[in-house]
Formats: C-alpha cells, sequence, structure tokens
C-alpha cells in the first residue's frame, strides 16, 4: 500500500481518493474493501486467498504463492476468506456464539451446542454474525443460555408473529434446539388467539370452543412431516373473523344462538356470505345443540369444464421455456403444472430423490409411476439441479428438499411461486383442472392417476365430465382380446 494516493480509481472509473496500489492499479477504499472480502481459489495453489499479487511469470496468485508477506490474513487464525476487518467471518462467529450462547460460568448452553455447530457450519460465516445481531434474536438466545428464559417454543411465541421470528424458530428445529412442529399451524394459533382475546367475553367463549375442537383438533391429526399450507392456514384465520363478524351481527340485532332461527340464518347468508364460508360453523352449533335445528344451505360445486384449450396451455409452456427473468424454480413448477397438471402445492414438496436419471431421461415420480421428462424440461431440471447442488447456507444441511426455501431447511414456498406465474396470466387452480381434463382424453384414468399422483376416482370424474372414450378401456380391451383369441 502506498502513502499516496491520486484522485481517480484505476478499478472502478470514479473521481475518489484512490489510496491503495493493487496489481500495478491505484484502487479506492470500495475496491479494496471488494477485494478483500472476495476471496477466490489461487490458480497455483488452490486454496481460498486473496489474489492480489504476481507470481514471477505474471499470473495473478496469493502472497505465498508470490513470495511475498500477506497482508490480508486473519490475526487470528491466518484464514484469508470471509474477511471483516482485522479477522476472518469465522472467527468473528465463534466470538459472537461465545458471547450470545454462553452461561454466566461461560459455557455454552448444552441444549444450544448443536445451534452453535450448526451456525458454524455456515458457507459464509459473515451473514450468520449479522443474524446473531439482529434483536430480539441475540437477546432472546442470551436470556435461553443464562436461565432466564426457558428454550421452549413458548419462549418464542412469546416474541410475537413475524417473518423474523418465524427464521428464528426455525433456525432453531433445524438445528435440533428444539423440537420440530407445524410452525404454520404454531402461528395459526397465536394468530386466532390473538384475534380471540379481543372479542367480548360471550363470543370469545364459543368461538374458542369452534376454533379448538373443530379446527385445531383436525389440524393436529396431519403427519409432521405435512405441515398445512399457506392457504390451509389463511382459510381458517379467516374463518374465525368471518364467525366472529357473524357473532356481532347477532348481537346487532339483539339476536343469540340459543334461540337462532331459520329466517335469521337465510337473512345473514342472503346479505354476507355468498360463498357461505359461515357453514362450517352453523353446522357445528348445530351438531352441538348450542342452538335450534335448521337448515344450513351446502355450497355448490365450483367444478366446471375446463376453459382453456391445450394450445393455449402449449404456448405458455414456450412461454416458461424462453423467460430467463422469472426464477427457474417458478418455471420449473410452472412447467410441472402445465405438462402433468401437478397441484403447486405438491411440486414445491417434491425431494431430490423424487428425480431419477437413467440413461439419457430424466424422470421425476409424481405418482407411483415416474415420468419421463420432455427434453427442454428435463435441460432446464438439470441446469437448475446444477446451479443449487452448492447452495445450501449451512455445509451440514442434507439436499432435502428440490426446491429449498429460505427458512432453514423448509421448501420453497407455494405463495411465492403462485406470485411468480401470475405474471405471465397462470392462475393454477383453473390450469390444473383444464390440464387434467385434456390426459383424461388420451389417457385411461387409471393411467392419468399413476403418472399425476391424483386418485383414480378424480382421474374417472374429469374422464366422465368430458365424455372422454377411455371410461370404456377396459370394456375396449376385453373385446380387443377376444377378437386376437378368435384370430389365432
Amino acid at each position: 500500500m502506498s502513502p499516496g494516493w491520486k484522485r481517480k480509481c484505476d478499478s472502478c472509473g470514479r473521481d475518489v481518493k484512490a489510496r491503495y496500489e493493487i496489481l500495478e492499479q491505484r484502487i479506492c477504499n470500495a475496491c479494496y474493501s471488494r477485494l478483500r472480502r472476495n476471496a477466490a481459489p489461487c490458480p497455483a495453489c488452490a486454496q481460498m486467498k486473496v489474489l492480489a499479487f504476481r507470481s514471477g511469470d505474471g499470473q495473478i496468485v496469493c502472497a505465498a504463492c508470490a513470495g511475498v508477506p500477506s497482508r490480508f490474513g486473519c490475526d487470528r487464525c491466518g484464514s484469508e476468506e470471509h474477511l471483516t476487518g482485522s479477522h476472518c467471518g469465522r472467527c468473528r462467529l465463534e466470538d459472537r456464539l461465545d458471547d450470545v450462547l454462553a452461561d454466566a460460568n461461560g459455557r455454552v448452553h448444552p441444549r444450544l451446542v448443536p445451534l452453535r455447530e450448526h451456525l458454524l457450519s455456515a458457507r459464509d460465516p459473515r451473514s450468520a454474525v449479522r443474524w446473531l445481531r439482529i434483536e430480539p434474536i441475540g437477546r432472546t438466545l442470551r436470556a435461553m443460555a443464562q436461565g432466564a428464559k426457558p428454550l421452549s417454543h413458548e419462549t418464542v411465541n412469546e416474541l410475537g408473529r413475524s417473518t423474523r421470528i418465524r427464521y428464528f424458530r426455525r433456525m432453531l428445529i433445524a438445528a435440533g434446539s428444539l423440537p420440530e412442529i407445524d410452525v404454520r399451524l404454531n402461528d395459526l394459533e397465536l394468530r386466532s388467539r390473538a384475534l380471540i382475546d379481543g372479542l367480548p367475553a360471550e363470543y370469545a367463549i364459543i368461538i374458542t370452543r369452534f376454533f379448538n375442537w373443530e379446527t385445531l383438533r383436525k389440524l393436529r391429526r396431519r403427519p409432521v412431516d405435512r405441515p398445512i399450507s399457506v392457504g390451509v392456514a389463511n382459510a381458517r384465520a379467516t374463518e374465525v373473523r368471518k364467525v366472529a363478524a357473524f357473532l356481532a351481527w347477532l348481537g346487532e340485532n339483539h339476536l343469540k344462538l340459543p334461540t337462532l332461527n331459520q329466517v335469521a340464518v337465510d337473512r345473514y347468508l342472503a346479505h354476507h356470505d355468498p360463498n357461505l364460508i359461515i357453514g362450517r360453523f352453523l353446522a357445528w352449533v348445530v351438531r352441538h345443540r348450542i342452538t335450534q335445528h335448521f337448515d344450513v344451505p351446502r355450497a355448490q360445486s365450483t367444478v366446471s369444464p375446463a376453459t382453456i384449450a391445450e394450445d393455449a396451455v402449449w404456448e405458455k409452456v414456450d412461454v416458461l421455456l424462453q423467460t430467463e427473468s422469472t426464477p427457474m424454480s417458478s418455471r420449473i413448477i410452472g412447467l410441472f403444472l402445465l405438462v402433468f397438471a401437478q397441484p403447486i402445492r405438491d411440486s414445491v414438496r417434491l425431494r431430490r430423490d423424487d428425480v431419477q436419471f437413467t440413461g439419457e431421461n430424466v424422470k421425476v415420480q409424481f405418482g407411483s409411476t415416474p415420468v419421463v421428462l420432455p427434453p427442454p424440461i428435463a435441460e432446464l431440471l438439470v441446469r437448475y439441479l446444477d446451479d443449487t447442488c452448492d447452495r445450501p447456507p449451512y455445509a451440514g444441511s442434507p439436499p432435502g428438499w428440490l426446491f429449498e426455501g429460505v427458512m432453514p431447511q423448509q421448501h420453497l414456498s407455494d405463495a411465492s411461486v403462485r406470485f411468480n406465474l401470475a405474471k405471465h396470466g397462470l392462475h393454477a387452480r383453473e390450469i390444473k383442472h383444464a390440464r387434467l381434463d385434456h390426459l383424461v382424453q388420451v389417457l385411461p384414468a387409471s393411467i392419468v392417476a399413476d403418472i399425476t399422483g391424483f386418485t383414480v376416482n378424480t382421474a374417472m370424474r374429469h374422464s366422465a365430465n368430458t365424455r372422454a372414450d377411455w371410461g370404456i378401456y377396459s370394456e375396449l380391451r376385453t373385446r380387443e382380446c377376444k377378437e386376437l383369441d378368435l384370430g389365432e
């Protein structure tokens, strides 16, 4: 480094003070910092080093290979990777973890040791250091480590609901410091209870009973590896709000649940809830004899004939194959929807093990029978796998999900995929319905069910709705076999 400086940076070209001399150039502070932060494999020794020197043959190499003293190494361990100030990212992270996770005696809480090891496996420890500085993350971890707060989901619940807190909880689960739970279901409970707590006592009692014994009881039966979706969580939260609004309407009209009659129910449904979302609650109060019996109108089926022509579907396929501005994961999921009628909620849960390579073919297992991907989609998927093979933020994380999400060890959010696909006019439910109608026109319902993962009944219903000739497939096969026998 030269003590002098000039007014223009040779690297970025800006008119700023160029205080540093690197590779025969005068560079500014920003360019110097960028160089320090981005170590790369040295072409001579293959170690991750800051490449800012020239070897005897003029090649850009690290200090050791150039035969000069290193000016970039960490003061503690000598590493030149992930530098922050005078130390490397790992040394900074170790110091931060020892500060945040230690008890009064300076020892790391036993149940937080897995979290410490998990964070130390971060591919870029500087990101973990920044995360630990965010409040209330650091404050809560310190309270847990020192025994001021129990290391439990209840402690995390006290922090409220936000994306930051949800990430914090998932990080503790991923590290093994907290037991596995359905995080969305837990958030739904917090969200609903916050709403119920703000209601008058007479309404809160009945909604609490309905939510605990009708909604939560059913949702908790789901297996841990099949957590509720964002859509289900939002629908159930909306249901609580609708029930609260219904009870408020009863109060405004001087009505009570025990004396509720058919006239009042019909009047409310006619003016407030054409989709009959309140019907589930009304059926529940009748079933539990909280009110007298009355008829609860049933919601009409929304199934309708496909409105999307097959040519239009394939035009959308071409769009997703060629659009580089959309995230590749959303493009692939959109193609699975357009070609194989795969619901987004199922595609985001695919695992890398569901992708199979047999010879020149790439197969994906949506149902019981793996399907061979068309070459353009297969090429896109292979490119995606190559690009993401080293992307997990933590070195110890297993490949797991095919489409990794931003939350620790979680798959991609189906809501983000829907948002990206909506930009291209792709509406999942409509396309799935249309594509199933197309498939049952050319394949028997049983085969459609095998390759898509839908039930046979669903495939047969689409076959019946579209009057597909495959409905008599078994009859045709029997007749064909008889004709062959006669011919022999």
